[in-house]
């Protein structure tokens, strides 16, 4: 009694496998009709070899598609739309290896392609090139990586993974995988002396010199004021789109471009607003000077 429930145990514990497996030539192509049997058989050998099971090779497949009603695979021309119809009249879960040869001069073009009933994707491809009599060699290890791709689509979990939806951000953030860091600095250029501002109004008498400086200052001053106000308002929406990713670095919720020309807008008008604060300061000092020669 225990060795029959250990055995029932190990059968429903099996893994569920797709099947049957049928090796089938599904083109007819001039020049690679004496071929093209030779190559279909090599592919089944390289099946039973690596340990596939429930195969079927050119013959016995042809005969289920022909019993199914389909009268002869040979008229798929290699699509993959008709190898998923040949797997469908086979079984729910049957694969069909369909093997397509064409010869275009002295050079034999091979492609294999494995589909399954219940599978939108192909389970393997294979794509070789050879001369006439090389085809073997050219096969040799490229075919055994495609079997085995096949093999392993094979196996069916009884019960498919569900995978937990992804979480959604608070926010759209739009990044690359690294973030990028754009700097918030303003660049400032060399200005001139109040000296060189003074010698650089020559002819003026000293009180209105003064007073030009001096209301120039004033506007410069305005200038500075308001594009200051701008930066930082610029500064302040940037600042409050960062997010914290978790590993030191921060990004911005906002796509790319928008964070990028923020942070222009806040460099360019922090810039204005310290050069226009420098030439006031300059010429605050420039109107002094003209007091005071006054």
């Amino acid at each position: 009694m225990l060795p029959l429930v250990l055995l029932q145990l190990a059968l429903s514990q099996a893994p569920e496998v797709r099947a049957p497996v049928a090796i089938v030539i599904t083109s007819k192509r001039p020049g690679a009709e004496a071929l093209a049997p030779k190559i279909t058989q090599r592919v089944f050998d390289s099946f039973k070899r690596e340990g596939v099971g429930s195969l079927l090779d050119d013959a016995a497949t042809a005969q289920e598609l022909r019993a199914a009603g389909f009268s002869d695979p040979k008229s798929c021309q290699g699509t993959r739309a008709c190898l998923a119809k040949l797997a469908i009249l086979l079984g729910p879960k049957a694969v069909v290896v369909g093997v397509d040869v064409g010869k275009i001069g002295k050079t034999l073009a091979i492609h294999l392609e494995a589909v399954a009933a219940d599978k939108d994707q192909s389970l393997g491809t294979l794509d070789v090139s050879s001369s006439l009599n090389g085809w073997s060699d050219a096969m040799s290890a490229p075919i055994v990586v495609f079997v085995r791709d096949v093999k392993a689509g094979l196996d069916l979990k009884k019960k498919e993974p569900v995978e937990p939806p992804p979480s959604l951000p608070p926010l759209e953030v739009a990044r690359t995988d690294t973030p990028k860091k754009v700097e918030l600095t303003p660049a400032t250029k060399p200005l001139a002396s109040a000296s060189a501002l003074v010698d650089g109004v020559p002819g003026k008498p000293p009180r209105v010199a003064a007073w030009v400086f001096a209301g120039g200052a004033a506007a410069t001053a305005g200038v500075a004021i308001a594009f200051g106000a701008l930066s930082g308002n610029a500064r302040a929406r940037y600042d409050a789109s960062l997010v914290d990713l978790g590993d030191g670095t921060r990004a911005s919720r906002l796509p790319e471009a928008e964070a990028r020309a923020l942070a222009n807008t806040a460099n360019t008008d922090a810039t204005v607003a310290v050069t226009s604060a420098i030439v006031s300061a300059g010429l605050i000092a420039a109107a002094t000077i003209f007091f005071l020669k006054d």
